[in-house]
């Protein structure tokens, strides 16, 4: 009888054991489920971030193409009309530039008002306008006032870390340039000529299997 009981007492040991075994088990199958579906959960709202930071980022730049900063310009205007007949003087009068009121969609100045003068975005509604905004910055010198692109602050950052870059390359020869927040490699005109020429061979070549296939 003591031997059956000591029998029964070491089985039961035993299923206790793997009782708890198999609650383990299960308790860290599941743990590992919930881990699992929280990472793809992470997952899914990083790439959803992710994309819509990508939109932000590509809305902000079709809206900043329009702009043109304005730096050095006296801040003297008291509102918004003053601020507006005085930047359309600079574009008319210093720039020798054309330039409607209707032209200007906004201007405004851009950071906290301190001792230091603020720069004026001017924002173009034609393309065309701007382009030569900048074709005639020239006009500007020795007037105390210059024009750059708008850029947003990442961008802008952006820039001013590859400028180290830039004069290394320009150093050493190479024809590069800063577009934007890359550094590109200019074609020279001979490469220019040379995809130019083959561009309308490739399109000659075209015209003339069309024409082969419709004469057959």
């Amino acid at each position: 009888m003591l031997q059956s009981i000591q029998g029964d007492l070491a089985k039961q040991k035993q299923d206790m054991k793997d009782m708890a075994k198999n609650i383990k088990e299960a308790i860290n199958t599941n743990i590992d489920e919930i881990f699992c579906r929280i990472e793809l959960k992470t997952i899914e709202l990083e790439n959803k971030i992710e994309r819509q930071q990508n939109t932000i980022d590509f809305l902000e730049k079709q809206v900043r193409k329009k702009n043109v900063v304005f730096f050095g310009v006296d801040e003297t205007e008291q509102n918004y009309e003053e601020l507006l007949e005085i930047m359309l003087n600079i574009i008319n009068c210093t720039m020798k530039i054309s330039c409607q009121k209707w032209e200007v969609e906004t201007v405004t100045r851009i950071g906290k008002k301190f001792y230091k003068t603020r720069p004026v975005v001017v924002t173009i509604s034609t393309k065309s306008r701007k382009i030569e905004l900048f074709r005639k910055k020239k006009t500007l010198e020795n007037s105390g006032i210059y024009i750059k692109e708008d850029y947003p602050p990442n961008v802008l950052q952006k820039r001013k870390e590859l400028q180290d870059v830039l004069k290394q390359e320009l150093n050493s020869g190479k024809r590069v340039a800063l577009h934007y927040d890359k550094i590109v490699t200019l074609k020279t005109l001979a490469t220019m000529d040379l995809t130019a020429n083959t561009e309308n061979k490739n399109k000659r070549f075209i015209k003339v299997v069309k024409l082969k296939v419709g004469a057959q």
